[in-house]
């Protein structure tokens, strides 16, 4: 498979701005250079971090038909590859949507979401999620999935080793996929027990191939120590996404392509987010990493995962470890 995710830095609000940053970065791309592009939570939007849900008003989109989806789709059919992006969605009428989202309302908005969606080369809807673990500045204008994980097949499998520029999408096998978003892979709420690993867990449950997954993740680190190594990987970020992922490193018996689409950049009031995109492959006891996006780094991450990886991580038997100390 040829995979690829867009790590950037939109600015809260700055719709076509932010859309135009990200065609410039995918302007070298090629027609079928991708089979897959995957792109952050809430790309074009932002992520509104103010406790209030008239924050997220004005950019709400109705479901599969705003500016979101229409770049999804012009890009999918430009790059003839199937492309996911988040956006905030709107699945009610102006007026209800209105009523729910009123300048005095401290109440999740109803009937909108955190989303994202997946269409085809040929532009065609092939997946539709919703956000199912909410981070709390999502409580204050969405409702969480009310489908809960999605798992479907996207057509992005290996093909024949052909010529790119005559391999055709009826080629491509099913690859089975789930979908998650940010808040997804943590605890829900903050106060479902650690271990519990829901996204995890229904990802092995379902025979998933590939985890897709659109983020807009923070970090703990200083503006300082984003400007001055824009390049180096969080690593605390990165070992904290493998801890909440752990069934699947840890099964025997299969592999799971992981995507991590993250975003980049700072924002007002002390707001500053992770990047640290990568693709890899985890299962029998490894996290195998194709390539990994900087801490503030804006750039495409594309691998083929025909190759062989770049870095191999093992994991470790903490209880021989200790035992061999003690």
């Amino acid at each position: 498979m040829r995979i690829a995710c867009l790590q950037f830095s939109p600015k809260l609000g700055d719709v076509q701005a932010n859309i135009d940053r990200a065609d410039l970065l995918l302007k070298q791309a090629l027609p079928q250079e991708y089979g897959l592009l995957v792109l952050p939570e809430l790309a074009f939007s932002g992520l509104p971090r103010l406790r209030r849900c008239t924050t997220i008003k004005p950019y709400l989109e109705p479901s599969g038909a705003g500016p979101s989806s229409e770049w999804a789709r012009n890009t999918a059919k430009r790059l003839r590859c199937v492309v996911t992006v988040g956006y905030p969605e709107i699945a009610s009428t102006n007026a209800e949507c209105s009523q729910a989202t009123s300048e005095n309302s401290t109440a999740p908005a109803s009937l909108c979401y955190n989303s994202t969606i997946t269409v085809s080369a040929e532009g065609e809807t092939l997946a539709h999620y919703r956000k199912t673990h909410l981070y709390y500045t999502d409580e204050t204008w969405a409702q969480e999935s009310d489908t809960k994980w999605l798992t479907t097949t996207l057509p992005i499998g290996p093909a024949p080793l052909t010529d790119l520029s005559t391999r055709e999408g009826s080629d491509l096998s099913p690859v089975i996929t789930t979908f998650g978003i940010c808040m997804d892979l943590n605890p829900y709420q903050f106060t479902a027990s650690w271990t519990l690993y829901e996204l995890a867990m229904h990802t092995l449950s379902t025979g998933t191939q590939l985890l897709s997954l659109s983020m807009s993740w923070l970090t703990n680190l200083s503006s300082t120590e984003l400007t001055t190594s824009t390049k180096q990987p969080d690593l605390d970020t990165l070992n904290y996404w493998i801890e909440r992922i752990v069934p699947l490193v840890e099964s025997k018996d299969e592999e799971v392509i992981v995507i991590f689409a993250n975003r980049c950049g700072e924002e007002p009031g002390d707001v500053r987010y992770a990047g640290s995109s990568w693709v890899g492959k985890v299962g029998k006891g490894k996290i195998k990493i194709w390539d990994i996006a900087g801490r503030d780094e804006e750039r495409v991450i594309n691998v083929d995962t025909r190759d062989d990886p770049e870095w191999t991580l093992q994991t470790v038997d903490r209880e021989a470890v200790d035992s061999t100390l003690q």
